[in-house]
Protein backbone atom coordinates (compact mmCIF):
# COMPACT_ATOMS: atom_id res chain seq x y z
CA UNK A 1 0.00 0.00 0.00
CA UNK A 2 1.79 3.49 -1.00
CA UNK A 3 2.21 6.11 1.68
CA UNK A 4 0.59 8.38 -0.26
CA UNK A 5 -2.95 7.74 0.21
CA UNK A 6 -5.13 11.06 0.37
CA UNK A 7 -7.33 9.33 3.02
CA UNK A 8 -5.61 7.30 6.10
CA UNK A 9 -8.16 6.55 8.26
CA UNK A 10 -9.61 3.92 5.29
CA UNK A 11 -6.63 1.60 3.57
CA UNK A 12 -7.36 1.39 -0.47
CA UNK A 13 -6.29 -2.62 0.05
CA UNK A 14 -8.45 -2.89 2.66
CA UNK A 15 -10.91 -1.57 0.88
CA UNK A 16 -9.88 -3.32 -2.40
CA UNK A 17 -10.55 -6.37 -0.45
CA UNK A 18 -14.10 -5.34 1.00
CA UNK A 19 -15.52 -4.33 -2.42
CA UNK A 20 -14.97 -7.65 -4.29
CA UNK A 21 -16.78 -9.74 -1.72
CA UNK A 22 -19.62 -7.18 -2.81
CA UNK A 23 -18.63 -8.30 -6.34
CA UNK A 24 -18.96 -11.62 -5.17
CA UNK A 25 -22.70 -11.08 -4.19
CA UNK A 26 -23.46 -10.53 -7.33
CA UNK A 27 -22.02 -13.38 -8.82
CA UNK A 28 -20.98 -13.78 -12.71
CA UNK A 29 -24.28 -15.08 -14.31
CA UNK A 30 -24.00 -11.48 -17.02
CA UNK A 31 -20.65 -12.39 -18.51
CA UNK A 32 -22.90 -14.54 -20.76
CA UNK A 33 -25.06 -11.27 -21.77
CA UNK A 34 -22.13 -8.74 -22.56
CA UNK A 35 -22.55 -7.65 -25.97
CA UNK A 36 -21.34 -9.75 -28.84
CA UNK A 37 -21.09 -12.75 -27.06
CA UNK A 38 -17.30 -14.58 -27.19
CA UNK A 39 -15.36 -16.45 -29.87
CA UNK A 40 -14.52 -19.55 -27.99
CA UNK A 41 -12.42 -19.21 -24.74
CA UNK A 42 -9.01 -20.74 -24.26
CA UNK A 43 -6.31 -20.98 -21.91
CA UNK A 44 -4.23 -17.63 -22.01
CA UNK A 45 -0.54 -18.55 -23.35
CA UNK A 46 2.40 -17.35 -21.24
CA UNK A 47 2.66 -13.99 -22.71
CA UNK A 48 -0.52 -12.78 -21.96
CA UNK A 49 -0.53 -14.06 -18.26
CA UNK A 50 2.57 -11.89 -17.97
CA UNK A 51 0.65 -8.94 -19.99
CA UNK A 52 -2.23 -9.38 -17.13
CA UNK A 53 0.24 -9.75 -14.24
CA UNK A 54 1.74 -6.21 -15.25
CA UNK A 55 -1.64 -4.43 -15.89
CA UNK A 56 -2.06 -3.16 -12.31
CA UNK A 57 1.91 -2.07 -11.96
CA UNK A 58 1.26 -0.26 -15.04
CA UNK A 59 -1.70 1.51 -13.93
CA UNK A 60 0.11 2.54 -10.37
CA UNK A 61 2.75 4.94 -12.84
CA UNK A 62 0.30 5.71 -14.82
CA UNK A 63 -0.94 9.57 -15.20
CA UNK A 64 -4.55 10.39 -14.70
CA UNK A 65 -6.76 8.70 -17.46
CA UNK A 66 -10.72 9.82 -18.98
CA UNK A 67 -13.12 7.81 -18.23
CA UNK A 68 -16.18 6.93 -20.20
CA UNK A 69 -18.67 4.44 -17.79
CA UNK A 70 -21.71 2.66 -19.06
CA UNK A 71 -24.20 2.05 -15.97
CA UNK A 72 -27.09 -0.30 -16.16
CA UNK A 73 -29.53 1.28 -14.14
CA UNK A 74 -33.50 0.11 -14.09
CA UNK A 75 -33.53 -1.33 -17.56
CA UNK A 76 -31.44 1.55 -19.22
CA UNK A 77 -27.77 2.06 -19.77
CA UNK A 78 -26.44 5.41 -18.50
CA UNK A 79 -23.22 7.05 -19.57
CA UNK A 80 -21.20 8.85 -17.05
CA UNK A 81 -17.71 10.77 -18.54
CA UNK A 82 -14.89 11.39 -15.73
CA UNK A 83 -11.53 10.93 -14.94
CA UNK A 84 -9.75 8.82 -12.87
CA UNK A 85 -6.30 9.13 -10.94
CA UNK A 86 -4.99 5.87 -9.53
CA UNK A 87 -2.20 6.86 -7.55
CA UNK A 88 -4.13 8.90 -5.24
CA UNK A 89 -6.56 7.10 -5.71
CA UNK A 90 -9.55 8.87 -6.70
CA UNK A 91 -12.12 9.33 -9.39
CA UNK A 92 -14.40 12.83 -10.28
CA UNK A 93 -17.41 12.61 -12.69
CA UNK A 94 -20.28 14.06 -13.90
CA UNK A 95 -23.29 11.49 -12.88
CA UNK A 96 -26.97 11.96 -14.21
CA UNK A 97 -29.05 12.74 -10.81
CA UNK A 98 -32.31 11.06 -12.70
CA UNK A 99 -34.51 14.09 -12.60
CA UNK A 100 -32.67 15.56 -16.64
CA UNK A 101 -30.04 16.96 -14.59
CA UNK A 102 -26.33 16.54 -13.40
CA UNK A 103 -24.15 16.27 -10.20
CA UNK A 104 -20.48 16.20 -9.77
CA UNK A 105 -19.30 13.45 -7.67
CA UNK A 106 -16.17 12.25 -6.27
CA UNK A 107 -15.06 9.19 -4.88
CA UNK A 108 -11.61 7.97 -2.95
CA UNK A 109 -11.42 4.37 -1.37
CA UNK A 110 -14.69 4.35 1.13
CA UNK A 111 -16.44 7.52 0.32
CA UNK A 112 -18.01 9.72 -2.24
CA UNK A 113 -18.89 13.31 -1.87
CA UNK A 114 -21.66 15.29 -4.57
CA UNK A 115 -22.52 18.61 -5.05
CA UNK A 116 -24.67 20.80 -7.28
CA UNK A 117 -23.42 20.07 -11.30
CA UNK A 118 -21.02 22.76 -12.91
CA UNK A 119 -20.56 22.10 -16.07
CA UNK A 120 -17.87 24.45 -16.50
CA UNK A 121 -15.65 23.12 -14.31
CA UNK A 122 -16.19 20.05 -15.10
CA UNK A 123 -15.31 20.57 -18.32
CA UNK A 124 -11.75 22.28 -17.35
CA UNK A 125 -10.87 19.18 -15.07
CA UNK A 126 -11.11 21.72 -12.19
CA UNK A 127 -12.94 20.52 -9.05
CA UNK A 128 -15.03 22.89 -6.82
CA UNK A 129 -14.07 24.00 -3.69
CA UNK A 130 -16.93 24.43 -1.57
CA UNK A 131 -20.35 22.26 -1.68
CA UNK A 132 -19.81 18.93 -1.10
CA UNK A 133 -21.43 16.46 0.74
CA UNK A 134 -20.18 13.05 1.51
CA UNK A 135 -21.59 9.65 1.96
CA UNK A 136 -20.05 6.13 2.90
CA UNK A 137 -20.11 3.83 -0.07
CA UNK A 138 -22.35 1.37 -0.30
CA UNK A 139 -24.07 1.66 3.13
CA UNK A 140 -25.09 5.01 2.23
CA UNK A 141 -26.31 4.55 -0.87
CA UNK A 142 -30.06 5.37 -1.40
CA UNK A 143 -30.85 4.67 -5.13
CA UNK A 144 -30.05 1.56 -7.59
CA UNK A 145 -27.40 4.36 -9.80
CA UNK A 146 -25.66 5.23 -6.21
CA UNK A 147 -24.98 1.31 -5.63
CA UNK A 148 -24.20 0.72 -9.32
CA UNK A 149 -21.61 3.82 -9.33
CA UNK A 150 -20.33 2.60 -6.05
CA UNK A 151 -19.39 -1.17 -6.75
CA UNK A 152 -17.80 -0.06 -10.22
CA UNK A 153 -15.63 2.93 -8.94
CA UNK A 154 -14.51 0.94 -6.62
CA UNK A 155 -13.62 -1.91 -8.28
CA UNK A 156 -11.79 0.64 -10.25
CA UNK A 157 -9.71 1.38 -6.66
CA UNK A 158 -8.37 -2.73 -7.16
CA UNK A 159 -7.10 -1.93 -11.00
CA UNK A 160 -3.51 -0.70 -9.04
CA UNK A 161 -0.77 -2.02 -8.04
CA UNK A 162 3.09 -1.08 -6.95
CA UNK A 163 4.06 -4.74 -7.82
CA UNK A 164 3.01 -6.78 -10.88
CA UNK A 165 0.88 -9.74 -10.08
CA UNK A 166 1.76 -13.93 -9.87
CA UNK A 167 2.18 -14.40 -14.12
CA UNK A 168 1.35 -18.26 -12.75
CA UNK A 169 -1.57 -17.89 -11.12
CA UNK A 170 -2.89 -16.03 -13.56
CA UNK A 171 -1.93 -18.20 -16.17
CA UNK A 172 -4.29 -20.64 -14.25
CA UNK A 173 -6.78 -18.60 -13.50
CA UNK A 174 -7.48 -16.44 -16.18
CA UNK A 175 -8.85 -17.53 -20.05
CA UNK A 176 -8.33 -15.73 -23.30
CA UNK A 177 -12.31 -14.50 -24.38
CA UNK A 178 -12.37 -12.56 -27.52
CA UNK A 179 -10.00 -10.17 -29.58
CA UNK A 180 -11.87 -6.54 -30.40
CA UNK A 181 -10.78 -3.17 -31.59
CA UNK A 182 -11.49 -0.27 -28.87
CA UNK A 183 -10.64 3.11 -30.06
CA UNK A 184 -8.64 2.18 -32.99
CA UNK A 185 -6.78 -0.34 -30.75
CA UNK A 186 -6.29 -4.09 -31.35
CA UNK A 187 -7.24 -5.82 -27.95
CA UNK A 188 -7.57 -9.13 -26.67
CA UNK A 189 -10.50 -9.66 -23.60
CA UNK A 190 -9.37 -11.64 -20.66
CA UNK A 191 -11.83 -13.19 -18.05
CA UNK A 192 -9.75 -12.80 -14.35
CA UNK A 193 -10.34 -12.62 -10.98
CA UNK A 194 -10.35 -8.99 -9.65
CA UNK A 195 -7.42 -9.00 -8.02
CA UNK A 196 -5.49 -7.03 -5.01
CA UNK A 197 -2.26 -7.06 -3.34
CA UNK A 198 -1.15 -10.41 -1.97
CA UNK A 199 -1.19 -10.19 2.22
CA UNK A 200 -2.98 -12.34 4.81
CA UNK A 201 -6.47 -10.72 4.56
CA UNK A 202 -6.50 -10.74 0.67
CA UNK A 203 -5.29 -14.53 0.27
CA UNK A 204 -8.50 -15.15 2.71
CA UNK A 205 -10.58 -14.08 0.07
CA UNK A 206 -9.13 -14.99 -3.13
CA UNK A 207 -11.18 -18.22 -3.63
CA UNK A 208 -14.40 -15.91 -3.64
CA UNK A 209 -13.04 -13.58 -5.68
CA UNK A 210 -14.83 -12.64 -8.50
CA UNK A 211 -14.20 -11.80 -12.01
CA UNK A 212 -14.05 -9.07 -14.69
CA UNK A 213 -12.87 -8.96 -18.41
CA UNK A 214 -9.80 -6.89 -19.01
CA UNK A 215 -9.71 -5.94 -22.56
CA UNK A 216 -5.53 -5.12 -23.29
CA UNK A 217 -4.04 -3.43 -25.92
CA UNK A 218 -0.82 -4.78 -27.21
CA UNK A 219 1.68 -2.51 -24.78
CA UNK A 220 -0.53 -3.79 -21.82
CA UNK A 221 -2.73 -1.11 -20.97
CA UNK A 222 -5.95 -1.34 -20.37
CA UNK A 223 -8.63 -0.40 -22.35
CA UNK A 224 -12.26 -1.67 -20.98
CA UNK A 225 -12.97 -3.28 -17.72
CA UNK A 226 -16.47 -5.24 -17.70
CA UNK A 227 -17.78 -6.38 -14.09
CA UNK A 228 -20.80 -7.37 -13.21
CA UNK A 229 -22.61 -5.04 -10.40
CA UNK A 230 -25.85 -6.66 -10.26
CA UNK A 231 -27.72 -6.02 -13.52
CA UNK A 232 -28.23 -8.36 -16.20
CA UNK A 233 -25.79 -6.47 -18.52
CA UNK A 234 -22.23 -5.63 -17.46
CA UNK A 235 -21.25 -2.41 -16.34
CA UNK A 236 -18.42 -0.86 -18.43
CA UNK A 237 -15.37 1.76 -17.84
CA UNK A 238 -13.19 2.42 -21.17
CA UNK A 239 -9.97 4.43 -20.42
CA UNK A 240 -9.76 7.14 -23.28
CA UNK A 241 -6.23 7.17 -22.67
CA UNK A 242 -5.52 9.69 -26.46
CA UNK A 243 -8.10 12.13 -24.43
CA UNK A 244 -5.37 14.83 -23.04
CA UNK A 245 -6.49 16.67 -20.66
CA UNK A 246 -4.17 19.02 -17.88
CA UNK A 247 -4.85 17.24 -14.27
CA UNK A 248 -3.36 19.60 -11.93
CA UNK A 249 -6.89 20.94 -10.95
CA UNK A 250 -7.67 17.06 -10.28
CA UNK A 251 -7.58 16.97 -6.59
CA UNK A 252 -9.79 15.79 -4.18
CA UNK A 253 -11.94 18.01 -2.57
CA UNK A 254 -11.19 18.58 1.74
CA UNK A 255 -13.69 16.46 3.21
CA UNK A 256 -11.97 13.24 0.95
CA UNK A 257 -8.65 14.06 2.54
CA UNK A 258 -7.28 17.52 0.09
CA UNK A 259 -4.39 17.02 -2.20
CA UNK A 260 -2.12 13.83 -2.14
CA UNK A 261 -0.22 13.15 0.71
CA UNK A 262 3.65 12.19 0.49
CA UNK A 263 4.51 11.09 4.23
CA UNK A 264 8.26 12.34 4.96
CA UNK A 265 10.54 13.20 8.31
CA UNK A 266 10.08 16.59 9.64
CA UNK A 267 13.06 18.72 9.34
CA UNK A 268 14.96 20.24 12.42
CA UNK A 269 13.99 23.72 12.10
CA UNK A 270 10.01 22.51 11.65
CA UNK A 271 10.43 20.14 14.48
CA UNK A 272 11.07 23.36 16.63
CA UNK A 273 8.18 25.14 15.51
CA UNK A 274 6.03 21.80 16.45
CA UNK A 275 7.33 21.21 20.00
CA UNK A 276 6.89 25.52 20.42
CA UNK A 277 3.06 25.31 18.63
CA UNK A 278 0.99 24.40 21.47
CA UNK A 279 2.82 26.80 23.84
CA UNK A 280 2.48 29.67 21.98
CA UNK A 281 -1.24 29.37 21.70
CA UNK A 282 -1.54 29.17 25.84
CA UNK A 283 -2.24 33.11 26.21
CA UNK A 284 -4.07 33.62 22.78
CA UNK A 285 -7.33 33.39 21.37
CA UNK A 286 -8.66 32.89 17.54
CA UNK A 287 -12.21 32.83 15.29
CA UNK A 288 -12.97 29.23 14.50
CA UNK A 289 -15.07 27.98 11.16
CA UNK A 290 -15.63 24.42 11.22
CA UNK A 291 -16.82 21.81 8.68
CA UNK A 292 -17.51 18.54 10.12
CA UNK A 293 -19.40 15.70 8.28
CA UNK A 294 -21.65 13.89 10.69
CA UNK A 295 -23.73 11.28 8.56
CA UNK A 296 -24.42 10.18 4.78
CA UNK A 297 -24.96 13.57 3.10
CA UNK A 298 -24.98 15.84 5.91
CA UNK A 299 -22.81 18.07 7.29
CA UNK A 300 -22.52 20.26 10.49
CA UNK A 301 -20.97 23.73 10.24
CA UNK A 302 -19.84 25.77 12.75
CA UNK A 303 -18.56 28.95 13.65
CA UNK A 304 -17.00 30.88 16.80
CA UNK A 305 -14.20 31.38 18.64
CA UNK A 306 -11.42 29.17 21.38
CA UNK A 307 -9.89 30.64 23.83
CA UNK A 308 -7.08 28.94 25.38
CA UNK A 309 -6.67 31.76 27.61
CA UNK A 310 -9.54 30.61 29.71
CA UNK A 311 -9.59 27.23 27.95
CA UNK A 312 -13.30 27.69 26.90
CA UNK A 313 -15.08 27.45 22.73
CA UNK A 314 -18.15 29.44 22.13
CA UNK A 315 -19.64 28.18 19.10
CA UNK A 316 -23.06 28.51 16.61
CA UNK A 317 -23.55 24.80 15.09
CA UNK A 318 -25.58 24.30 12.68
CA UNK A 319 -26.80 21.00 11.19
CA UNK A 320 -29.76 18.64 10.81
CA UNK A 321 -31.28 19.02 13.75
CA UNK A 322 -31.22 22.64 13.61
CA UNK A 323 -29.35 25.03 15.56
CA UNK A 324 -27.62 25.70 18.68
CA UNK A 325 -25.02 27.37 20.71
CA UNK A 326 -22.12 25.29 22.18
CA UNK A 327 -19.95 26.02 25.43
CA UNK A 328 -16.83 24.23 26.08
CA UNK A 329 -14.66 23.26 28.59
CA UNK A 330 -12.25 20.77 29.96
CA UNK A 331 -14.63 19.48 32.39
CA UNK A 332 -17.66 19.26 29.87
CA UNK A 333 -19.91 21.07 27.47
CA UNK A 334 -23.16 22.94 27.11
CA UNK A 335 -25.68 23.43 24.38
CA UNK A 336 -28.74 25.62 23.70
CA UNK A 337 -31.14 25.43 20.92
CA UNK A 338 -31.59 28.39 19.13
CA UNK A 339 -33.41 29.72 15.76
CA UNK A 340 -31.63 33.18 14.71
CA UNK A 341 -28.78 32.17 13.27
CA UNK A 342 -26.57 34.54 15.18
CA UNK A 343 -23.89 33.85 18.05
CA UNK A 344 -24.62 36.09 20.59
CA UNK A 345 -21.48 38.31 22.03
CA UNK A 346 -22.51 36.99 25.67
CA UNK A 347 -23.76 33.63 26.24
CA UNK A 348 -27.64 33.50 27.44
CA UNK A 349 -27.86 33.05 30.93
CA UNK A 350 -30.46 30.67 31.26
CA UNK A 351 -32.05 27.19 29.18
CA UNK A 352 -28.42 25.49 28.74
CA UNK A 353 -28.14 21.30 28.70
CA UNK A 354 -25.38 21.02 30.42
CA UNK A 355 -22.99 17.71 30.09
CA UNK A 356 -19.96 16.95 32.24
CA UNK A 357 -17.44 14.97 30.37
CA UNK A 358 -17.49 12.33 33.54
CA UNK A 359 -21.54 12.22 32.87
CA UNK A 360 -23.27 9.17 32.35
CA UNK A 361 -25.15 10.29 29.75
CA UNK A 362 -22.45 12.31 27.85
CA UNK A 363 -20.95 9.72 25.24
CA UNK A 364 -24.31 9.51 23.38
CA UNK A 365 -24.39 12.98 22.44
CA UNK A 366 -20.40 13.63 22.28
CA UNK A 367 -20.26 13.44 18.49
CA UNK A 368 -17.67 14.24 15.85
CA UNK A 369 -18.53 18.15 16.51
CA UNK A 370 -17.21 17.83 20.26
CA UNK A 371 -14.35 15.65 19.24
CA UNK A 372 -12.94 18.22 17.05
CA UNK A 373 -13.82 21.17 19.74
CA UNK A 374 -11.41 19.24 22.10
CA UNK A 375 -9.02 18.73 20.07
CA UNK A 376 -8.86 22.61 19.57
CA UNK A 377 -8.84 23.56 23.21
CA UNK A 378 -6.01 20.72 23.42
CA UNK A 379 -3.96 22.95 21.12
CA UNK A 380 -2.30 25.12 24.02
CA UNK A 381 0.20 24.07 26.95
CA UNK A 382 1.95 26.14 29.57
CA UNK A 383 5.20 24.70 28.18
CA UNK A 384 6.72 23.52 24.94
CA UNK A 385 6.24 19.64 23.48
CA UNK A 386 9.37 17.89 23.73
CA UNK A 387 11.10 18.83 20.46
CA UNK A 388 13.03 15.15 20.00
CA UNK A 389 10.00 13.34 20.33
CA UNK A 390 8.42 15.77 17.63
CA UNK A 391 11.61 14.69 15.51
CA UNK A 392 11.21 11.22 15.99
CA UNK A 393 7.26 10.94 15.43
CA UNK A 394 6.00 13.93 13.67
CA UNK A 395 5.63 13.54 9.40
CA UNK A 396 5.33 16.22 6.87
CA UNK A 397 2.19 15.18 4.66
CA UNK A 398 2.82 17.98 1.82
CA UNK A 399 3.63 21.51 1.66
CA UNK A 400 0.70 23.86 0.33
CA UNK A 401 0.75 27.63 -0.25
CA UNK A 402 3.55 29.28 -1.87
CA UNK A 403 7.38 29.22 -1.05
CA UNK A 404 6.87 33.20 0.18
CA UNK A 405 4.29 31.66 2.00
CA UNK A 406 3.91 27.96 3.13
CA UNK A 407 1.52 26.29 4.81
CA UNK A 408 2.75 23.04 6.28
CA UNK A 409 0.64 19.69 6.28
CA UNK A 410 1.75 17.86 8.89
CA UNK A 411 0.97 14.78 11.87
CA UNK A 412 2.62 14.54 15.51
CA UNK A 413 1.56 13.37 19.00
CA UNK A 414 -0.59 15.07 20.94
CA UNK A 415 -1.66 14.10 24.72
CA UNK A 416 -0.64 10.50 24.33
CA UNK A 417 -2.31 10.40 20.78
CA UNK A 418 -1.86 6.50 19.77
CA UNK A 419 0.91 5.34 17.76
CA UNK A 420 0.10 5.54 14.05
CA UNK A 421 1.35 5.02 10.77
CA UNK A 422 3.09 7.99 8.67
CA UNK A 423 -0.20 9.61 6.77
CA UNK A 424 -3.00 7.72 9.06
CA UNK A 425 -3.25 9.83 12.23
CA UNK A 426 -7.13 10.66 13.32
CA UNK A 427 -5.68 14.41 13.19
CA UNK A 428 -3.80 16.82 10.53
CA UNK A 429 -2.69 20.14 11.41
CA UNK A 430 -1.76 23.29 9.02
CA UNK A 431 1.19 25.53 10.35
CA UNK A 432 1.72 28.97 8.34
CA UNK A 433 3.89 31.24 9.65
CA UNK A 434 4.36 29.36 12.50
CA UNK A 435 1.53 29.34 13.77
CA UNK A 436 -1.41 26.36 13.82
CA UNK A 437 -4.59 27.72 10.84
CA UNK A 438 -6.47 25.09 10.87
CA UNK A 439 -7.09 21.15 12.88
CA UNK A 440 -8.36 18.14 10.22
CA UNK A 441 -9.97 15.33 12.26
CA UNK A 442 -10.78 12.19 10.31
CA UNK A 443 -14.23 10.77 10.80
CA UNK A 444 -16.22 7.94 9.58
CA UNK A 445 -18.39 10.01 7.01
CA UNK A 446 -15.18 12.22 5.37
CA UNK A 447 -12.31 14.89 6.90
CA UNK A 448 -13.64 17.26 9.01
CA UNK A 449 -12.14 20.76 9.63
CA UNK A 450 -11.62 23.53 12.14
CA UNK A 451 -9.85 27.17 10.36
CA UNK A 452 -8.84 29.47 12.59
CA UNK A 453 -7.94 32.75 12.74
CA UNK A 454 -5.90 34.59 14.88
CA UNK A 455 -8.09 37.43 17.43
CA UNK A 456 -7.52 39.30 20.66
CA UNK A 457 -11.33 38.48 22.16
CA UNK A 458 -12.92 39.41 25.68
CA UNK A 459 -13.27 36.72 27.75
CA UNK A 460 -16.53 34.37 27.37
CA UNK A 461 -18.55 35.21 30.19
CA UNK A 462 -19.23 31.43 30.44
CA UNK A 463 -22.46 31.44 32.81
CA UNK A 464 -22.45 30.73 36.13
CA UNK A 465 -24.41 27.63 36.35
CA UNK A 466 -23.01 26.26 33.62
CA UNK A 467 -19.18 26.89 34.70
CA UNK A 468 -19.75 25.51 38.10
CA UNK A 469 -20.47 21.72 36.37
CA UNK A 470 -17.68 22.43 33.41
CA UNK A 471 -15.07 24.34 34.83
Amino acid sequence: MSSTTSIPFKSALLWAVAIIATVAVAGWFAVSCSPGGSQAERPVSEEEAALLAGMREKNHDAAPVALRMSLPVDGETLTVDGYLDWQVPMAYARVPDGEGGFRLVQAVPGLIASRADDEAAFGEVRVPEDGWTTRAMLSGAGTQLETTLDILVSSLFTLTAEQADDPAALAEAATWREEGIIDGESVDSFRAPIMVETDEQAAETAEAAPEALYSLDGEGNLRRFQVNTGAEALSAVDFLREVSFDAAGLVPNDMLGGPRIAPEPVDEDLAETLAELRAENWSASAEVEMAVPVADGQAAIGFGSVDWRSMTAYLHVTDANGQRLLLARPGGFATLAVEDGELPETPPTEGWEVHELAGEDTAERFGAVESLVYRLLEMAAEEGDDEDAIAERASLLRTDGTEDEPVYVVEFPVNGDAEAEPGRSAYRYHVADDRLSEVEMMTYYGVASAELAYEDYPMVPVPAGVEERIG
